[in-house]
């Protein structure tokens, strides 16, 4: 005869059903993003509309995890091991909806590229390798928490150096670029691209941050800030 679930073990349950729902929606997201970015004028539009959308019930998903979390810790007491689970939907909470808010900036920056001066062009092909860097990144600390897979999560939060140096690169060559040799429509392109690059690496960070989570979630121990943090 099965047992009857605590109140503790509910809320948890619920918890972890809303992340999925949340990660999954964050994903398609990212998916929308490059869509947006390759797409022709009307089927970008298209796809703009969808990530606003989807925008309004990430926000709304938040809200929702954030007051179930409230909830279980005023009515239920959790002990420690379930109170461990319910700060790290805390955290995964906070840490996905930003990174919804990133990939709309990234779209509405990469809507007004224009430019084919061939300098931007190259750039441009870097900065979609570093946002195929940081959306496999959040990939894979999504998976790590769910499936806790601490390897996974080791190798995500090293990744994130990887995003940091591209983000870096992709800086410096944009401020390189000799400003005489470009129009206006040039000079948007290098604001847009730079803002790209910063939002494309936070996405990153806060793969590392859900990594990092999922890493206190399985071992106990905080790995922010540690200074080695692979085997």
């Amino acid at each position: 005869m099965e047992l009857m679930k605590s109140k503790i073990e509910q809320a948890v349950e619920l918890m972890n059903e809303d992340f999925r729902v949340f990660s999954t929606l964050v994903l398609k997201q990212f998916d929308l993003l490059e869509k947006i970015c390759q797409a022709k004028d009307g089927l970008r539009d298209e796809k703009m509309h969808e990530l606003d959308m989807n925008e309004k019930v990430l926000d709304g998903l938040e809200v929702k995890m954030r007051e179930e979390i409230v909830r279980s810790i005023v009515l239920y007491g959790p002990r420690a091991s379930d109170l461990r689970k319910i700060m790290a939907y805390h955290d995964m909470s906070s840490y996905l909806e930003r990174m919804g808010d990133l990939a709309k900036n990234i779209a509405e920056y990469a809507v007004q590229l224009k430019s084919e001066a061939p300098e931007l062009v190259t750039i441009r092909t870097r900065l979609f390798d570093l946002l195929s860097v940081s959306e496999k990144m959040a990939q894979n600390a999504i998976f790590a928490f769910t499936c806790e897979d601490n390897l996974l999560a080791r190798d995500t939060i090293a990744k994130d150096n990887v995003a940091d140096d591209m983000q870096a690169e992709i800086t410096r060559r944009l401020i390189e670029i000799p400003i005489s040799d470009l129009g206006q429509s040039d000079l948007r392109d290098i604001v847009c691209m730079s803002g790209m690059a910063y939002n494309m690496e936070r996405i990153a960070d806060h793969a590392t941050n859900i990594a990092e989570s999922a890493l206190f979630l399985m071992e106990g121990r905080d790995w922010k800030h540690l200074e080695s943090q692979v085997d």
